[in-house]
This record gives C-alpha cells, structure tokens and sequence, in this order.
C-alpha cells in the first residue's frame, strides 16, 4: 500500500508495486462476472456486489459489534478507496478493504471507491498467497489513527469554520456532549497535550477551560496532577476561586469608600512589604486611646483592609450593612412586599444574609505622623505624666510606674498573641473546610458513578450488613433520602419513596440490589459533611473505608476523619499531596 494516494485524478489510480500495471478501472467485457468502474471526481467507483471477498487474514467480524464504523459507512459511504486485485479470470478481489466492502454491502449501497491491480501471472500461487496475507497483516496493524489531541483539534476547527456541534456529532457518530469537550480541548494547546498523554477528555476539558481563562496557576497545577488525583485537585481549585469571588464581592463596598483591600495577609503577601504595614489594634491615637473604626472611616484613603470571611452567616440590613439580629425580623414577609411586619418586628425584604466578615486595618508605618498616630508600644509614660513631674516622683513611684509600665505592655502583648491565635484556628477551620468541600464532592461524584452499575461490587455485600446491623437508623434519618436521590441523579429533586417504589416494580434483582446500596451510601453521605475532619463517626469511618477499598483516594481530610493523621498536621498552604505520598508534618 502506497503511504498516501491522490483521489482527485478521475482517470486513473496507481499503485506503487512494481508488478502492477495502471488501470484506469476497466474491466475485460468478456468476463460475466466483472463490470466496468464507474468515473465519479473522487475517482473510480464500483459496486460492492461484484466484489469477491475471497481469503483474508481477518476471520472474526460482526458489523452489529461495530456500530460507529457502520454508523459512518451509513453516514458518509465508503470514503477510503478499496484495494482489489484482477484476476486472470476476470475477478475483482479485495485485497485491502474487506470490512468497508462487507458494510456497505449490509446497508445495500451500489457504489465504493476502489483501487483496481492487475493480478502478476509471474509470481508463484503460493508466493502470492504469501504476500497477500504479509500486506494484510501489514496494512491492518501499521494504521495509525488520529491521536485524541488531533482529533479534539481537527473538531474544534470545524466549529471554528462554522459547524454546529450537532452536525459534528452527527457525522462523527459521536455524542454531542463529547463534541462540546472536544470542542474547548481542541482550543487549547495545553489540553491537547494532556489529553494525547494521560488525561481523560472530561480531565483535558477542565484544562482548556483555565487555559481559556488565563489562569496559568490552575493549568500548571492540573497539568502536574495523576489522573486519579485530579478530580480532587480541580475541585480543590473550584473551590480556592469560588472563595476568591465571594472575598472580592465582600470587598466592594471597602473599595468603594476608599480603602485599599488587601488580597493576602500582609505576612503571607510576597506583593507587600508586610514590615511597612502595622495593625491598627497596635495603633493608639495622642491621648494613647485605641483606634477605632470612627477614627479609621475618617481617612480610609490611608488604610488598607484585609478581610475574613467566615464560617457563620449573619444578617445585615440591605442599605447600611450593619448586623441586624434576626429574632427582630419577620421572615413571614419574605414573598409579601406589601406585607405588614408583626409589632416590634422588621420586614424581611429590609435585611439579606451574608458570610460574617472579620475586617482588619493596616496602616503604613511612613504615614503614622500623618493620620496622627503612634504606635502601642512607644507609650513609654504610664498616666500621661509629664517628664517634669515624672522626674519630681521618689524613686520608689518610679519604680512602681515602671511596673504598671511592663505589666501593661504584658496585657498588650498577651491580648495580641491571642487575637492572632483566633485568627490562625479561624483560618486552619476555613481552609481545612474548603478541603472538605472539595473532597465532598469528589466522594459524591465517585459514588454516583458507583450506582449507576447494574450490579453489585463484591466488596458490597458484607459492608451492607455491617452498616445496616451497626445503623440501622441510618435510612430514616434527616435528608438523608434526598442524598440518595443526589446520587442517583433523578431528574427528580428530590426523589420521593413512591416514586422510586414504582421504578422497583420492573427493576431487575441485580439492579435493585445497587439501588439498596446506594440508600446507604446516601445515609453516609450525608453525614459526611465538610467538617467531617473534625469528628471521627464510626459510620463515616467504614463509608470512607469501603470507598478507599472500591478504587477512591482518601485525601487528608479524610484521613483525619479515619483517625489516620492529626488533622493539625494538615498542610493548609500547598496542594494536597498524591496518594500514597507522605506528608511532611506541619504544627498548626
């Protein structure tokens, strides 16, 4: 077989062996089983039925075990030209091309394009038999198919060009879904390359999405995970962005009366020289009164804020944002605009929740002369005395100032080291939760392709029994039926017993057993908050377990909830390590 051959010559097909003689498809008239090759532009065609399928190497083929290929025969016809060789008797036998001959004949179509080699008397029977099967051999296992980057490129210029994705399907046989990935894959030279290595469409598709965004960070993060991790770590970026979206809409209103927001802690802000800031809790004003926030409101061009969101939600009124208690609200007014509030309480359209927000001031230290500032520490004169007076006191009144003197800096400092241990615990708490977020969701998304099985893992059976004899509570407790239906992914939401009673009448024994497991799974589920880190629930421990045991990587949060590692050894400040890689301790 020639490496390559041009179609577009309607007169004649060449074949590079040197015992061929051209043809320009005739076939000799006299002979009743051949027809003459029909001229089209793509080149000679013929049809299927006088083509003699005679010896191939190929023995086993079942067009109904083939459906994409039959799919494309059907769709586009024979495209690729079939190689027959003429023989003396006047035979067109397929030497190249049994499958393509054997579909279109199935699905009755009266044209294939061939490529017609006069049989070389010259060569021994036997010889010829030889070749034949070596080429065969050859030409089917030296193919060399599109890798799947080409594949998602060459789709992805075809909509470029104009193509719907349904057409593409269409003539790809390919579900459009797939088309769509295949489409932001294509786009991005990143995702491709992933994709040709060790990635997954749906992975590569996750890849081209940052890429399309710009974020080098999430790329670069993706593209060095393993496959089997990088459900975790996409989830984890997912997450890390979502929080960065929710920090700068709490922002807004900072920025928009004045202040510079800080998009880091200043001590872990490389953009900041976190020497040149200082906290407003260490600030006192002339008279040595702390800072407050009346004060810092008056200049905010000077400040810079960084803010904390936190775990709890709070209510605040919609045109102040100050914290409202919500006992003085009536929530019963929420739909009702013209609604009367009960006496003594507000209107529910008054007020909206929010994430709680810790806010800390900084100031640059160049500009404590200007705002009329000092620092806490530089208050070296207890009571406001003056040098004069100070110096007229007894020794013994000097002594005792000096102690008062030390012992307010202690305070000082003690009240410092706690309020930066709250914020560090608030921190661990928030990061360790986004984690489990995150493992959350890639546990949710590895059980729902769990249950879609027709049948049981093997390790199911004794984990039912054991969870349904340890919990037997387990299904009836709250929402957890709403979980299963999550993870069944009904398109009913949620899923109500009767209607997955009904589905079990005509569901076969097998399937029903998966569907048990999931109700159970779904119990476990549901337990599994994102907090699960915190507590060790022995339930949850054997949920965690069985999933580790059916192929899931446990990340650290998981761990910490099977009581594996300490959950103060968890690093918060880089990506989870893969699997099976210690980590290094990290004090809390």
């Amino acid at each position: 077989m020639p490496h390559a051959t041009d179609t577009s010559d309607p007169t004649t097909i060449i074949d590079t062996n040197d015992t061929a003689t051209p043809s320009t498809g005739h076939v000799d008239s006299e002979t009743a089983v051949a027809a003459p090759a029909r001229m089209l532009d793509r080149g000679p065609t013929i049809d299927p039925a006088l083509l003699d399928i005679a010896e191939n190497v190929r023995k086993n083929f079942r067009l109904d075990e083939q459906p994409e290929f039959t799919e494309s025969v059907r769709e586009h016809g024979v495209k690729s030209p079939i190689k027959v060789i003429r023989m003396p008797d006047g035979r067109l036998v397929v030497r190249d091309g049994q499958l393509r001959t054997l579909t279109a004949l199935a699905l009755e179509q009266t044209e294939v394009p061939v490529w017609i080699t006069d049989f070389d008397p010259a060569v021994d029977p036997d010889e010829a038999e030889i070749r034949r099967i070596i080429e065969q051999i050859n030409v089917n296992d030296r193919r060399i198919p599109l890798t799947p980057g080409d594949r998602a490129a060459a789709i992805a210029l075809a909509i470029d060009y104009g193509a719907t994705v349904t057409r593409v399907a269409q003539a790809l046989q390919t579900k459009r879904d797939k088309v769509k990935l295949a489409g932001k894959v294509g786009a991005s030279p990143t995702a491709m390359e992933s994709l040709d290595g060790q990635f997954t469409l749906e992975q590569a598709a996750v890849i081209a999405e940052y890429d399309a965004l710009g974020d080098t960070a999430a790329v670069e993060r993706l593209a060095r995970s393993s496959p089997t991790w990088f459900p975790y770590q996409a989830n984890r970026i997912a997450q890390d962005r979502d929080e960065t979206r929710n920090y700068l809409t709490a922002a807004l209103p900072y920025a928009e009366a004045g202040f510079r927001v800080l998009t880091n802690y200043p001590e872990h802000d490389s953009s900041t020289d976190s020497e040149s800031l200082i906290s407003a809790a260490e600030l006192v004003d002339t008279d040595g009164e702390a800072v407050d926030v009346n004060h810092i409101t008056t200049d905010p061009g000077f400040w810079l804020v960084w803010l904390e969101l936190g775990e709890d939600t709070v209510w605040v009124e919609t045109d102040t944002g100050d914290l409202v208690d919500p006992h003085t609200v009536d929530f019963d007014t929420l739909d009702d605009p013209d609604a009367e509030p009960a006496e003594g309480l507000r209107h529910a359209r008054e007020v909206q929740s929010r994430q709680q927000i810790h806010a800390e001031y900084f100031l640059p230290r160049d500009l404590l002369e200007t705002v009329g500032l000092r620092e806490r520490e530089a208050d070296t004169n207890p009571g406001n005395i003056d040098q004069d007076e100070q110096g007229e006191q007894s020794a013994a009144g000097r002594f005792a100032a000096g102690r008062r003197t030390a012992a307010a800096r202690t305070e000082a400092a003690q009240t410092e080291a706690a309020r930066e241990r709250e914020r560090v615990v608030r921190r661990r708490v928030r990061e360790l939760n986004k984690q489990g977020l995150a493992a959350q969701t890639t546990r949710t998304e590895f059980v729902q392709r769990l249950v879609r099985r027709k049948t049981l893992p093997a390790q199911a059976p004794v984990f039912l029994a054991q969870s349904l004899v340890s919990d037997y509570g387990l299904l009836s407790e709250y929402t957890a039926f709403d979980m299963t239906s999550k993870l069944l992914g009904t398109k009913s939401s949620p899923l109500r017993r009767d209607e997955l009673l009904a589905t079990l009448e005509t569901t076969k024994p097998a399937r029903a057993l998966v569907i048990v497991l999931a109700l159970v799974l779904g119990g476990y589920e549901n337990r599994a908050g994102k907090d699960l880190w915190r507590y060790a629930d022995r339930g949850v421990r054997r949920y965690l377990a069985f999933l580790r045991e059916l192929g899931h990587p446990l990340v650290p949060v998981e761990q910490a909830a099977l009581g594996e590692i300490a959950a103060a050894d968890i690093d918060i400040d880089t990506p989870a390590p893969e699997p099976n890689k210690p980590q290094q301790a990290r004090a809390a």
